[in-house]
């Protein structure tokens, strides 16, 4: 006999809530002298959204097909999962492994006739209770923008104090270096390793990274402002990708949040550097110059494709493209493969109608080049023309 017990980060009394559905279970099954206490699997601050990220619940699953539990109780529906899916496909995988679930506030046992009926409909109501919460934290958020009442946030430069950023006079240095390296034609990279020469320390980490310190370069933060809403979620799921605002919602720009680190000449002026370079070519990913930079665009998260090499065993050099989502050491959500270069280049030349490579006739007449999952890539041509390949065994070929 097991129980779970899960309270997620919007209760209010969270460490009580939690408390007492562990105590209230231990006692439970205890005192019934007819149950063996297995123990309470539990979650505490976990979404029930998603079954992804929650290890008690996960190990309580483990235990059930180990045969280590035959029976469950639990709180709630909503406290078991308000996912829909999730849900259903968990309480059918126990059923299968003849694991009853007993939800106490709807009094449904999955061993009757009418539990799964009952569960499904009952399920459903959780998961737009889920949905509803979500619509009104947004709805706070955004009301809270149209007040210009930016979200918390930790960006390097500051420190969140008394609801506001306040500057680290010490971080703040190196971003204003960085900002007037890059116009003295200085690249991000070169910066960091002028910084790590210097034993600077970055705020996390052993060292400062070029990439890291490129992303920074484009933050409107540091001039005092913020727009608002760059990004958004389609779903409320755990595993759901953040998709850049492309328009289609509104977006927000909060003058004078709070100081400034870099004044508006000066941050305007690198960005219409980093444009020139990139029309030109000369915007360095992690992995070196290319015309490809800024090109790839991966369909799920809409992030530019980074470069990368990795040596084989044989010593050989590989050449390879991936979603910079996916080179965050956070797995592959997005499912997107890596690109062997060789294979972009190939696309590139079939769609210009090329006989050879031409980084120049790729920087002036592609617009980018989208890859999906499964492979899929798609050359878009800035004349409206596109042309779609499918990647498979390093090897680019046509639709």
């Amino acid at each position: 006999m097991a129980a779970y017990a899960r309270v997620s980060s919007d209760v209010g009394r969270l460490p009580a809530s939690f408390a007492a559905q562990v105590s209230y279970y231990s006692r439970l099954i205890q005192g019934n002298p007819t149950w063996e206490y297995v123990g309470v699997y539990s979650d505490e601050g976990i979404t029930g959204t998603s079954t992804r990220k929650r290890d008690g619940f996960n190990h309580l699953m483990d235990a059930a097909r180990a045969g280590e539990v035959d029976l469950i109780l639990t709180k709630s529906i909503s406290r078991f999962a308000r996912n829909t899916v999730d849900l259903l496909a968990a309480v059918r995988e126990l059923t299968s492994l003849g694991v009853p679930v007993r939800f106490e506030r709807e009094n449904i046992d999955t061993s009757t006739a009418d539990g799964e009926l009952l569960l499904t409909l009952l399920a459903s109501f959780a998961q737009a209770e889920s949905e509803q919460i979500s619509q009104n934290t947004k709805w706070g958020i955004t009301r809270g923008f149209q007040a210009g009442k930016p979200t918390p946030c930790q960006i390097y430069g500051y420190r969140y104090v008394g609801g506001t950023l306040e500057i680290i006079e010490e971080e703040a240095a190196v971003v204003r270096r960085l900002f007037h390296d890059y116009l003295a034609g200085i690249t991000p990279e070169a910066t960091a390793e002028a910084l790590n020469r210097e034993g600077v320390k970055p705020r996390r980490g052993k060292k400062f990274l070029g990439k890291n310190l490129r992303r920074l370069l484009e933050n409107e933060r540091y001039t005092g402002r913020v727009l608002a809403q760059k990004c958004y979620r389609t779903r409320i799921a755990d595993n759901a990708s953040t998709t850049v605002n492309r328009g289609e919602l509104p977006r927000y720009l909060i003058e004078d949040a709070h100081p400034a680190i870099i004044d508006d000449d000066t941050f305007e002026a690198v960005q219409k550097e980093l444009a020139r370079r990139r029309q030109v070519g000369l915007a360095r990913s992690p992995g070196g110059y290319s015309a490809l930079t800024s090109k790839v665009v991966c369909t799920e998260c809409s992030r530019h494709f980074h470069r990368r090499t990795r040596t084989t065993r044989a010593g050989a050099k590989r050449v390879f493209w991936w979603c910079w989502t996916a080179t965050q050491g956070t797995g592959n959500p997005c499912g997107s493969p890596q690109v062997g270069e060789q294979a972009l280049k190939d696309a590139c030349v079939k769609a210009l109608g090329l006989d050879e490579w031409d980084p120049e006739a790729v920087l002036t007449r592609i617009e980018n080049i989208t890859v999906a999952p499964g492979g899929r890539v798609r050359a878009n041509l800035h004349n409206g023309e596109t042309k779609g390949f499918v990647y498979a065994k390093g090897v680019i070929s046509d639709v």
